[in-house]
């Protein structure tokens, strides 16, 4: 009898286990369902070559019935972007858009400029000239392009005594905005100082906030095509990123060069939806319906440098969207490419890591990490004493 309790007992304790397992499971599920990256994209085969077909429906997933979301529709139906009186056409969306109104300040700052992707190049007052191009004799094999802000000078200043410091076959570039912020104190006498002494701010007159990161992109493609078109390749990256330079530069080296020539590299997410709920990367459902495309984390990525002419193409025919690695990625699917993932790159990386360089000694680039992070990671991942 006692025996017969026993096992009773014991049953229902697993079972008890079994719903508990059952239960945190789902609730991850759910959980993973809510981030905007969506799941891992294991590696891919070698892309083809870059396409770009006149209707592009087909390949930016707008097939059966069509959402009544602004970018969907607009997306439908778009031949080119404009090239001048952009203001106007941010003017039109906004009057076709419901509850515009309703939207987020920023998401409604960006809507009304979105098309505006002509700037000049900012330059000090107190003289100082543009970033030197690539000369025939120094083209870079991979260019360090590193967005940043006008504020960020400990990051740029770790950057630059750390992974971007001078290695064959590379150049380090910062792209900002301008340094005159809204609202904010006036940067211009400091960012003037750091370009004429360091020489590697390409810096342009627009806002610099996080919904114009895509400015940069754009920009940096189109500096790419007039002054370093012969660049094998661009990592495009955030400033509180760590990059194991050695470890990638052999890794691009030994890539087949069918995979080398329309290369998108990095920490690949598919299948990602956009968000809902009030935040960072908030989409309201009357702008955009669907799944975002496969695309490479913004934290850090590797694109091959005789991309440039064509994503700038591509751009010019796909609707503005706030998230510059959300973009690309729809830029590369217009082009009918994929990106490639590798496991070396986490852009999510947990703060407590940081502290020990043994795990970053086999990685590719991690991020977020902090200047003071980036500087102590530095010295420990090259010292003598290190031993893993």
């Amino acid at each position: 009898m006692r025996c017969r309790k026993c096992q009773l007992c014991l049953s229902a304790l697993l079972t008890l286990l079994g719903l508990k397992v059952y239960i945190e499971w789902t609730s991850e599920s759910w959980f993973n369902k809510a981030e905007p990256r969506g799941t891992l994209l294991s590696p891919t085969s070698h892309n083809a070559e870059p396409t770009l077909p006149i209707n592009l429906s087909a390949r930016l997933g707008q097939i059966g019935p069509l959402s009544l979301a602004y970018w969907n529709q607009k997306q439908r139906n778009l031949g080119v972007l404009p090239s001048t009186n952009c203001q106007t056409w941010g003017t039109v969306a906004a009057s076709e858009i419901l509850d515009f109104l309703l939207y987020p300040q920023d998401f409604q700052r960006f809507l009304l400029s979105a098309a505006c992707r002509s700037f000049p190049l900012w330059l000090p007052t107190e003289g100082g000239s543009p970033v030197a191009s690539c000369s025939d004799k120094d083209v870079p094999y991979l260019l360090l392009a590193v967005k940043s802000e006008p504020g960020h000078f400990a990051a740029r200043q770790a950057v630059r005594e750390t992974w971007g410091s001078t290695v064959a076959g590379t150049r380090l570039l910062f792209l900002l905005g301008s340094p005159l912020g809204m609202g904010g104190p006036d940067l211009r006498s400091l960012v003037t100082w750091e370009s004429q002494h360091y020489g590697d701010l390409l810096l342009w007159d627009f806002l610099d906030v996080p919904y114009n990161r895509t400015l940069k992109d754009l920009l940096l493609l189109t500096w790419l095509s007039h002054h370093c078109p012969d660049v094998n390749f661009v990592l495009q990256v955030q400033d509180d990123a760590f990059v194991h330079i050695p470890a990638l530069l052999e890794h691009l080296q030994t890539l087949p060069p069918t995979w080398a020539h329309s290369l998108y590299l990095g920490e690949v997410f598919t299948q990602a939806k956009p968000l809902r709920k009030p935040g960072p990367f908030y989409v309201p459902r009357t702008f955009f319906e669907g799944d975002y495309p496969a695309y490479a984390s913004g934290g850090g990525y590797v694109i091959s440098g005789r991309l440039a002419p064509w994503l700038l193409q591509a751009a010019a025919r796909v609707m503005p969207f706030p998230f510059d690695d959300v973009y690309t990625g729809f830029c590369f699917r217009a082009l009918g490419l994929v990106p490639r993932a590798h496991p070396g790159f986490l852009t999510a990386w947990p703060a407590d890591r940081t502290r020990d360089p043994c795990t970053i000694r086999g990685l590719l680039l991690v991020h977020p990490v902090s200047p003071q992070d980036t500087i102590r990671l530095w010295k420990h991942l090259w010292g003598p004493e290190l031993q893993c």
